[in-house]
C-alpha cells in the first residue's frame, strides 16, 4: 500500500462496502458487469482524491465515502463507454466488458452508474456537489466527442490535444477535489486551489498515459501498446514530432495514421521516430510541469500529513507504469 494511501486504509475499506452496497439492483446482470469492471485492480487515484482532500479540509463526517464511489461510479461508466466507441479488448489486463458482454450492456450499464450517481447525490441534497458534478459530466462528453472528431487528424494542435484531456480526464480529478473542499467547508480559495490541483493533477496523469503507450509493455500496461496510435488518437508524444521531424519522417506518420491497419512492425518505427526526435521526453516534461503546478497549489494549505500525502500522490504520478 502507498504511503498516500496508507492514512486514509480505513476509508479505503469502507469504499469497498460501500460500492458493493450502492450497486444494489434487482437485476443481477448489472451488478455482475460492474463488479466485474470496478473490481479489476484500478487504482482508486479519483476517490482516493475525495477522501485526502475532505480530511485536508478539516471534514470529520462519513459522506466522503458516498461521494468518493460516485466519482468512481462516474469513471466507471466513462470507461464502459470510452471501450464501445475505441472498440477495445483489454483493460487492466482483462478482458473488457463489451468483448465478454457486447457493447449493448456495456453502453446500458454505463448509463445505470450515471443514473446511479445522480441518484445518490440527489439523495444527499448538497446542490454545491451536484452542480459540480453536473458540469463535470458535460465536460466529460465534450472532450469524448472531441477525441472522434479529432481521430487520425495529423493537424491536431496541442492546444486541441489540452482542451480534450481537459475534459476527457482532468476535469473529474477536479471535481475530486472540489467536492472534499465542499464537504469540509474551505473557503472559496482554497476550493478553487484544489480543485486547480486535481485538474493538473489529471493532466499529468494523461500526459503519463500516453507516454506509456509508447514506452511500457503490454503485460505492465494493463492493454496493448500502441493502442492510441491503432486507434488514430493524435496525443502529444506524435504531435510535437508532426511538427518537428523531417519531411520525409513526417509523411511517413502521417500515412500509418491514416492507415486503418497497423502492423507491429509500423508502430516499432512510429515509436523509433518518436523517442529520436524527443516527443517522448517533450511529454515527460510537460508531465513534470504540470505536477509542478498542481503542487503549487496545495501552498495555500499549512503542513499536515494529508497535503504531505497528496504532495506523495503527485509524485507518484510519474513513477506510475499503468
Amino acid at each position: 500500500m502507498s504511503g498516500f494511501t496508507k492514512i486514509i486504509e480505513k476509508d479505503l475499506g469502507k469504499l469497498e462496502t460501500s460500492i458493493d452496497r450502492l450497486i444494489s439492483t434487482r437485476v443481477d446482470y448489472i451488478k455482475e458487469i460492474v463488479s466485474y469492471i470496478i473490481g479489476s485492480g484500478g487504482k482508486r487515484v479519483r476517490p482516493v482524491l475525495v477522501m485526502l482532500c475532505s480530511k485536508l479540509c478539516g471534514y470529520r463526517g462519513q459522506k466522503h465515502i458516498s461521494y468518493a464511489a460516485i466519482i468512481e461510479f462516474i469513471h466507471t461508466a466513462t470507461l464502459l463507454h470510452d471501450d464501445v466507441v475505441d472498440n477495445a479488448k483489454t483493460r487492466r489486463g482483462l478482458s473488457t466488458v463489451n468483448t465478454v458482454w457486447g457493447n449493448e450492456p456495456s453502453v446500458l450499464v454505463g448509463d445505470f452508474l450515471y443514473s446511479r450517481s445522480f441518484e445518490l447525490m440527489s439523495r444527499e441534497g448538497n446542490n454545491e456537489i451536484l452542480k459540480t458534478i453536473s458540469q463535470v459530466t458535460t465536460a466529460l462528453s465534450e472532450g469524448e466527442i472531441l477525441e472522434i472528431v479529432k481521430t487520425a487528424d495529423v493537424e491536431t494542435t496541442e492546444e486541441d490535444y489540452y482542451e480534450i484531456i481537459g475534459n476527457k480526464t482532468a476535469v473529474l480529478f477536479g471535481a475530486a477535489c472540489e467536492i472534499g473542499a465542499i464537504l469540509g467547508k474551505c473557503q472559496n480559495n482554497r476550493r478553487k486551489a484544489l480543485k486547480n490541483f486535481g485538474y493538473n493533477l489529471g493532466i499529468a496523469f494523461q500526459l503519463m498515459d500516453d507516454v506509456l503507450d509508447y514506452t511500457s509493455y503490454n503485460d505492465v500496461l494493463g492493454k496493448h501498446v500502441g493502442t492510441d496510435l491503432k486507434e488514430g488518437k493524435v496525443t502529444l508524444p506524435l504531435i510535437y514530432v508532426l511538427r518537428t521531424a523531417r519531411d520525409k519522417e513526417k509523411a511517413y506518420l502521417e500515412k500509418i495514421i491514416t492507415q486503418e491497419r497497423i502492423t507491429q512492425r509500423d508502430f516499432d518505427r512510429v515509436r523509433s521516430i518518436i523517442e529520436k526526435n524527443g516527443g517522448i521526453s517533450y511529454t515527460m516534461q510537460a508531465t513534470e510541469n504540470s505536477l509542478g503546478k498542481a503542487k503549487k497549489y496545495l501552498d495555500t494549505f499549512p503542513p499536515s500529513r494529508y497535503k504531505s500525502a497528496l504532495l506523495e500522490l503527485a509524485d507518484y504520478m510519474l513513477k506510475r507504469e499503468m
